[in-house]
């Protein structure tokens, strides 16, 4: 049953894997630290050649996870390099929210210790997923864009040693975007601006998405709440800055309803979105209990992003829909093993990936190299 629909895209019949990891693979299975000390020890130059002869044959490797890849990659046919880049966090102007606390927005550098301190703290709770991106999906904006930081050999050597082949990331961006309707992109933008302190601080690497999404304690400023509050319901005259004590709990019990609704809709579809190509990805709250029957309903849907799109629901049956999923594919016992065996075909498609970085590196001696190699002298007249 795994996903028909792929197969005339590339049209090879069959997926076969073993099960045992090759010779190259046993070798990274002993210790990614002995992988990633061996690709230290290539020159500049073998790396790059290293990584062009990956992509090379990863090209030519006829995986279902690959399959996806490319099948996704037909979802927007623009060259990836035209994408937009992605924007600096916005925030919320005290001087249009908040003018009765007009305190100056400051950003701290990215490795600012304040910064690092609360960066840990916020999202300590989120799994963090091995994959380094160089497109990500702005459901704020409605659209893909691209890293400033154009991908370099130690990225892809990285993601692939986590068993991600190039061109992951932007596959799983665009199926991200095929499953958003557009319903919460307001609130989603709306909580995409970047968290602040009362100090005026602005975090780097934090949105008022990912605070309100960490259960942590924080501190709101006025203009961040006022800011979504404007924003979304455009009341502008209900709660001033300063808002007074008594008018907090009514006040964060409205921007939590409106975040519940955004933080449902956009975290089913991501985790969705990561079974798509993932065997077991890492993700947040209940839904790793969920990623069976996501694959079931990726496999109900021959493992079409258009198709999914359709099942999915608003935020108010965000619940109901989960439980439907469970049944669904714990009550068939043929959809169940399908989901069983799309799972296990995934993970085993990982492993081939770095089954051939393995033996990449094998092909150059990495692995029993004690060094770097000295860069070669320059020629004296």
């Amino acid at each position: 049953m795994l996903s028909a629909l792929l197969l005339a895209f590339v049209p090879v019949p069959g997926l076969a894997f073993s099960g045992s990891p090759s010779q190259g693979e046993a070798q990274l299975e002993r210790s990614d630290a002995d992988a990633r000390r061996a690709f230290g020890f290539l020159t500049p130059a073998e790396q790059a050649d290293c990584i062009e002869e990956l992509s090379a044959e990863l090209e030519w490797l006829d995986t279902f996870q690959l399959r996806l890849v490319r099948y996704a990659r037909t979802l927007d046919e623009r060259d990836p390099g035209l994408l937009p880049l992605e924007r600096e966090t916005p925030y919320f102007d005290p001087t249009e929210h908040a003018p009765g606390q007009p305190i100056a927005r400051k950003r701290l550098a990215p490795d600012a210790a304040s910064a690092r301190k609360t960066r840990e703290r916020i999202l300590r709770r989120v799994p963090q997923s091995p994959l380094s991106a160089s497109y990500r999906y702005d459901w704020g904006q409605g659209e893909i864009v691209r890293s400033a930081v154009a991908p370099d050999a130690q990225r892809v050597f990285d993601n692939a040693l986590a068993g991600f082949a190039p061109g992951h990331d932007l596959a799983l961006a665009l199926v991200e975007r095929a499953l958003d309707d557009g319903s919460q992109r307001a609130a989603l933008d709306a909580f995409d601006h970047a968290y602040t302190d009362r100090s005026g601080n602005v975090y780097p690497g934090i949105t008022l998405y990912d605070a309100w999404a960490s259960g942590e304690e924080m501190e709101m400023p006025d203009v961040d709440i006022l800011g979504v509050v404007h924003t979304l319901l455009g009341i502008r005259d209900r709660w001033i800055a300063p808002v007074p004590d008594r008018e907090h709990n009514e006040l964060y019990a409205t921007v939590g309803t409106l975040f519940r609704s955004a933080q449902r809709h956009r975290g089913l579809r991501s985790a969705i979105a990561a079974t798509f190509l993932e065997s077991a990805p890492k993700l947040p709250g209940s839904y790793p209990t969920s990623i069976e029957r996501f694959h079931g309903l990726w496999e109900s849907c021959a493992s079409t992003p258009s198709e999914v799109a359709k099942r999915l629901p608003d935020p108010e049956r965000w619940s109901e829909f989960l439980v439907e999923c469970s049944t669904r594919t714990s009550g068939d016992p043929k959809l169940l093993a399908a989901a069983q065996l799309r799972q296990a075909t995934l993970a085993a498609d990982a492993r081939a990936v770095r089954a051939l970085l393995g033996r990449l590196l094998e092909q150059r001696g990495a692995f029993e190299r004690k060094e770097r190699p000295a860069p070669p002298q320059p020629k004296k007249d």
